[in-house]
């Protein structure tokens, strides 16, 4: 480990001084290095916390040491994960998507589950380790709706945008309807350029004959947007005086 800390936290230093290596190449290996330890140690501790015996109190002993060092060294390599993804999605990096966001969360579930292991099965509760892991998993995933993960996405690339970075407003755009809610908060702030393109995927999205209205397909962030356009009309008449092309027409949702 302490060889590999110049590589594990070198950071944008590492990337522009080692010829053809991008930051997102370096991003996806900490993420694939992580995983990959993570799928090593935890079968490993568990099958050899099982295979010792409860009389053996020394070898009980000599294994909590050793499994928790290997648990603190698997710490070092999810900082460095970490570390890596903030770089990626921050002011030097190319901002937050989703499948650079949904990493950040598994990898949160990752530690609780090895915090867990510690306060379960080091400790001699091995019974409830199987059940606490599978309600943190469904804890993280109500914390990721309450985080409400399109429109995380969009408020941290528009916090960039202020801080000089290209705003992608063809991705945004795409996002759900959570994502759209955010962007409409923040049209003025965007170039013409940008809300062109956030105008043309509403009109695709809610003016498209083939998407139809259907009970199935309701939800609230819809009916949310919905609501929010009609009072906002100031948007809207800020949209219909500027002339974006065939694609968006007449913009029939925003009347």
């Amino acid at each position: 480990m302490i060889v590999q800390v110049p590589y594990l936290f070198g950071g944008m230093d590492l990337v522009q001084n080692t010829p053809d290596f991008k930051l997102a190449e370096y991003a996806r290996r900490g993420f694939g290095e992580l995983v990959t330890v993570s799928a090593l140690v935890l079968p490993m501790l568990l099958v050899g916390q099982w295979l010792i015996r409860k009389e053996a109190t020394r070898a009980q002993m000599l294994f909590k040491v050793l499994a928790s060092s290997q648990i603190a060294l698997l710490f070092v390599i999810m900082a460095s994960a970490v570390q890596r993804l903030v770089i990626l999605t921050g002011p030097l990096g190319y901002g937050m998507t989703t499948i650079r966001l949904y990493p950040m969360i598994f990898m949160t579930w990752l530690a609780v589950v090895f915090v867990w292991f510690g306060a379960s099965v080091l400790r001699g509760y091995r019974q409830y380790f199987a059940w606490g892991a599978l309600w943190s998993a469904f804890v993280v995933l109500g914390a990721t709706h309450v985080l409400n993960p399109d429109a995380f996405i969009v408020k941290t690339n528009l916090a960039l945008m202020h801080q000089g970075r290209q705003f992608d407003a063809e991705y945004n755009s795409r996002l759900s309807d959570d994502a759209m809610l955010t962007l409409i908060d923040s049209f003025e702030q965007l170039s013409d350029q940008d809300q062109q393109t956030i105008v043309r995927e509403l009109a695709w999205r809610y003016c498209n004959p083939e998407n139809g209205e259907d009970v199935r397909s309701w939800n609230i962030a819809r009916s949310r947007f919905a609501l929010q356009l009609k009072s906002t009309p100031g948007l809207v008449d800020h949209i219909q005086t500027r002339s974006y092309g065939d694609s968006a027409g007449s913009l029939p949702i925003f009347r």
